[in-house]
């Protein structure tokens, strides 16, 4: 076993489901230092630290890579083949909690940004790579590195999710209407594909916006309404005047990612059924697209809180969470570097990806709207899931193709 599946089997072995991300941080920067690489724990909270480090001349771009410690939960260990934290290999396959999502593709970063300062290879700017902390529950480590000034002059970031799937999937029509393809087409991709998975350029991928609307009344009998204020009454003044709003932005559609769709998923009000309602909530999720980003629904859903409110109602808004989307066009060069490379390395042709889930560079995309991201790295969809695996070929080959692709955005 050579030095990058070793670290690779360390990692996985270590329990950082939501916490204790220290182990990955500490085991990084002790591999940097073994290499004469000096790198920066950020500690977010106990148990809970970042890692940054830069390499290259300083005289050129910020390139920045992205990868996070954390993973989900274990599962349910009776459905597992093997030990989640084992790091089993099998068939060309490494299994483990979080081998895919995504310490595989964090590992193939460290390697390639190792590789490129063991070789001495010219970076004419500055290479920075990030590993964070609580990107399963929040982006908790990507924001405090944005607060922090890490992001500052970052042009393009690379984040190593995994962007792959076992490539017999192309026969599913699922995949096929993703990729607008037809079945004759996606037969022979799969045929032209010498590997065993399939990949794809994540070009793009929604935000989300959540907010609860509160709702305040003055409760009283319900003979005599006029004694109360219904809280429930204005409520439903407000959903509706949002769902005119959204209407009126349905042809803000985004060329990858479609439209925004928003969805009120929480309703509550009231306390019985003889008493005017003093109080009552309304919870809404929202996947965004930049077309329609996350400070301008807020903004735009203030003013139809505050428009209520002139006519009596008593509403306010609470944001539990925000997200911003990310698109970077197929003719950036950052997006045409990654597929003249990817293919090559790869061995198959790499179509283009929309997701409507969200990555670390929701975090990073707030600082410039037009910072170049992909969303690009070892691993495929058995991200969650029990027997999640990463193929060790496509982690190899992930190495190689960060080299290149960090060596050319940086000569």
């Amino acid at each position: 076993m050579d030095e990058t599946e070793q670290a690779l089997t360390d990692i996985v072995k270590m329990n950082t489901v939501n916490d204790h991300e220290e182990l990955v941080a500490n085991y990084l920067q002790k591999l940097f230092a073994d290499h004469g690489i000096e790198s920066k724990l950020v500690t977010y909270s106990p148990r809970r630290v970042s890692l940054v480090a830069d390499i290259g001349d300083g005289n050129g771009p910020l390139v920045g890579f992205d990868g996070h410690e954390d993973t989900v939960a274990l599962g349910d260990a009776s459905k597992w083949a093997t030990d989640s934290l084992s790091a089993t290999i099998k068939d060309g396959h490494l299994y483990g909690r979080g081998a895919t999502d995504m310490k595989a593709g964090l590992m193939a970063g460290a390697f390639a940004f190792i590789h490129l300062h063991d070789q001495a290879v010219p970076l004419h700017g500055t290479l920075r790579f990030m590993a964070t902390v609580g990107e399963e529950n929040g982006h908790l480590g990507a924001d405090q590195l944005v607060e922090m000034g890490y992001a500052d002059g970052m042009q393009s970031v690379i984040v190593g999710e995994p962007s792959g799937a076992d490539k017999r999937l192309l026969g599913q029509k699922q995949i096929q209407a993703m990729l607008g393809i037809d079945a004759a087409t996606a037969e022979k991709m799969a045929a032209a594909n010498p590997t065993g998975e399939q990949h794809f350029i994540e070009l793009a991928h929604k935000g989300s916006l959540t907010y609860t609307i509160h709702s305040q009344g003055v409760a009283a009998h319900s003979s005599m309404p006029e004694l109360g204020k219904n809280a429930i009454e204005a409520l439903l003044t407000f959903y509706q005047k949002q769902a005119d709003y959204f209407k009126q932005h349905t042809a803000a559609v985004n060329p990858v990612l479609g439209p925004t769709v928003p969805v009120v998923t929480l309703i509550n009000g009231g306390e019985q059924i003889n008493t005017v309602p003093a109080s009552a909530e309304m919870g809404v999720k929202i996947r965004t697209i930049p077309e329609l980003r996350n400070d301008k629904i807020i903004a735009d859903v203030q003013a139809i809180i505050d428009e209520c409110n002139a006519n009596g109602a008593q509403l306010s808004m609470d944001i539990s969470s925000s997200f911003y989307p990310v698109h970077t066009p197929e003719d950036a060069p950052l997006i045409k570097s990654v597929k003249a490379i990817g293919e090559a390395v790869l061995e198959q042709r790499l179509p283009y990806f929309g997701a409507p889930g969200g990555t670390d560079a929701s975090s990073y995309i707030v600082k410039n709207d037009k910072m170049q991201i992909v969303v690009f790295g070892p691993g495929n969809i058995t991200a969650h899931q029990v027997n999640e695996y990463v193929d060790l070929d496509m982690y190899h080959r992930f190495i190689k193709l960060y080299e290149q692709l960090m060596t050319e955005l940086l000569a």
